[in-house]
C-alpha cells in the first residue's frame, strides 16, 4: 500500500507507505537497560516475586514487572495505556521480556497480590533500594506527607474523605515517607479515602524502622499538621528522634499565639517562642511560632487568625535546640518533598494505576515507587549535576527513534539522532557498563549535563 501526502508548504507531494522492520520511539532506554543490567534488576524482582509459574507458555512475573516498568517510562499512565509497547518488538528485545505482556496479563498479575504478598514483595525491594543508599556522616531527614488520589468508579478503599480539590469524590489517601537528601521513597502505605493524615502512622513508621539498615541513621523527622498528634510526637521521642512538625491553629494554641511576643528577624517576618501543652498532652513541648505581615508578604500563605488582621501565621513543634528562625528555615526544607509526590502524580502515573481490588492497587503504587527510586539512583550512576524529572529525561533522553537490525549474528539497535547527541549518549553508555553499582558518588559533574 502507498499514498501521496501534500506537505503544508504545499511542495512536492510525500509518499506514505509501510516497513516491517522493527522500529521504536523509545531507544533511549537502553541507557536505562545497562543500568538494570549493571544493578541486576531482572534478578531481583525473580528472587522477590512470590508468584509460580505453572505453564511452560507463562509471562514469568519478574518479565510482567519489567515490562510494567518500561510502559511507565515510556509514558503509560494507564493499564490500557501499556498495550503502547506490545508491538514494539525492540523494547521486547532490550528488556529481556519473552513476549510483551497484554493490558489483562498486567491487571491478573497486580490481582493476586494480597495484603501478606505486598509486604513480603515490596519490603524486600524497598530493603534493596535503601541499602543502595550512601552512607552519611550527618544523617538523613525523613519527610512525612500523605496524597490524594481521586477515583472514578466503584473501587475498593476508595471513599469519601479530605480532598481539597474535588470535595466529596472517592478518593485513596496514601502515607509516604521520604529521605529528602536521597530523594528516595522510603515506604509507602495505600489507605482508604476516609484515613486521616496521622491515621496509623506510629505503625508506619515502626515499619519503616524495621525496613532501614544500619548504615542509614535519621536525624529529623519532618512533617505537615496532618501528623500534629500526640500519638506520633510520643513515638519519635520514644525512638530518640528530633522532629519538627506543624502543628494546627486550635482555639487553645490561637489563645497562647495572642499573649506571645514576636521579633523581627526579616522584612515583614517576626519570630516566637513558647512552651505549650495542649488538651490532653501529657506534656508540654517547644513551639516556633512565625508571622508574616502581608503589607509586605502579599503572597504568604498561612492562617489568619481574627485578633490580627494584616498577618498570616504558621507554628511548628520541635525537639530541636537551634535558634528559632534556624528551626523555621529547617522545617522549610519539607517542602521539596512536594516535589517527589506531583512527580509520582503526574509524571509516573502513581495515581493512574488502579484496581477494583485494594491490594492490587497498593502493588502498583509500590512498585512504581521502586521504579522512582532506581531512576533517581540511574541518575546519579550518569553523575547527573542537576536531578531532571522523569517527564524531562522522556523526550532528552529515552526518546530516540530506532531501528533493530543484524550485524552478522548479532542484533543491533541503530538510534537515529544527530551526532552530538550520539557522542554524549555513547559515552553515557560507556560509564554505565564500567560503573560499580556499589559506588553513589556523583562524580565528575561535566558528565549527564548534556544529555541530561
Amino acid at each position: 500500500m502507498q499514498a501521496e501526502l501534500t506537505p503544508l508548504n504545499g511542495q512536492k507531494a510525500i509518499g506514505i507507505t509501510f516497513t516491517d522492520k522493527p522500529v521504536t520511539a523509545w531507544g533511549g532506554l537502553a541507557l536505562f537497560v545497562a543500568f538494570a543490567e549493571r544493578i541486576g534488576l531482572a534478578a531481583k524482582l525473580a528472587g522477590v516475586l512470590p508468584f509460580a509459574v505453572t505453564s511452560p507458555n507463562a509471562t514469568p512475573p519478574a518479565h510482567i514487572l519489567l515490562a510494567f516498568y518500561a510502559g511507565v517510562l515510556a509514558g503509560a499512565r494507564r493499564f490500557a495505556q501499556l498495550a503502547l509497547l506490545q508491538v514494539d518488538e525492540p523494547i521486547r528485545q532490550l528488556f529481556g521480556l519473552r513476549r510483551y505482556p497484554s493490558t489483562a496479563t498486567f491487571t491478573r498479575f497486580f490481582r493476586r497480590f494480597t495484603a501478606q504478598t505486598v509486604t513480603q514483595t515490596f519490603e524486600a525491594l524497598f530493603r534493596w533500594c535503601l541499602a543502595r543508599l550512601p552512607e552519611r556522616p550527618q544523617g538523613y531527614t525523613l519527610d512525612l506527607d500523605s496524597s490524594v488520589f481521586e477515583r472514578y468508579g466503584v473501587q475498593e478503599g476508595a471513599l469519601k474523605g479530605y480532598n481539597p480539590k474535588k470535595r466529596g469524590r472517592p478518593s485513596h489517601h496514601p502515607l509516604f515517607a521520604v529521605l529528602a537528601e536521597a530523594r528516595c521513597i522510603a515506604h509507602v502505605w495505600l489507605r482508604s479515602g476516609n484515613t486521616g493524615s496521622a491515621r496509623g502512622a506510629t505503625a508506619f513508621l515502626t515499619e519503616l524502622q524495621a525496613l532501614l539498615p544500619s548504615a542509614i541513621r535519621l536525624t529529623l523527622v519532618r512533617a505537615d499538621s496532618g501528623f500534629f498528634d500526640e500519638a506520633i510526637l510520643l513515638a519519635l521521642e520514644a525512638l530518640r528522634l528530633p522532629y519538627i512538625i506543624a502543628a494546627r491553629f486550635t482555639n487553645p494554641l490561637q489563645a497562647a499565639v495572642y499573649r506571645l511576643t514576636f521579633q523581627p528577624f526579616a522584612p515583614g517576618l517576626e519570630v516566637g517562642e513558647l512552651v505549650y501543652q495542649a488538651h490532653r498532652w501529657t506534656t508540654a513541648r517547644r513551639l516556633i511560632v512565625i508571622r508574616e505581615e502581608l503589607a509586605w508578604r502579599p503572597t504568604a500563605r498561612g492562617r489568619e487568625l481574627f485578633y490580627a488582621p494584616g498577618y498570616r501565621f504558621h507554628a511548628v513543634v520541635t525537639t530541636l535546640p537551634a535558634a528559632p528562625v534556624d528551626v523555621w528555615h529547617t522545617y522549610n526544607g519539607r517542602a521539596d518533598t512536594e516535589n517527589r509526590l506531583k512527580e509520582l502524580k503526574h509524571a509516573f502515573g502513581a495515581d493512574g494505576f488502579c484496581s477494583h481490588r485494594f491490594w492490587a492497587t497498593e502493588a502498583a503504587l509500590r512498585s512504581i515507587c521502586v521504579l522512582y527510586n532506581l531512576l533517581e539512583e540511574f541518575q546519579g550512576a550518569l553523575a547527573a549535576p542537576v536531578r531532571r524529572t522523569l517527564a524531562t529525561l522522556r523526550p532528552t533522553v529515552f526518546a530516540c527513534g530506532a531501528i533493530l537490525g543484524h550485524a552478522g549474528r548479532q542484533l543491533v539497535l541503530r538510534l537515529s539522532r544527530p551526532v552530538p547527541w550520539q557522542q554524549r549518549f555513547f559515552a553515557q553508555l560507556q560509564r554505565l557498563l564500567t560503573w560499580s553499582p556499589n559506588c553513589n558518588a556523583v562524580g565528575d559533574p561535566a558528565f549527564g549535563e548534556a544529555i541530561l
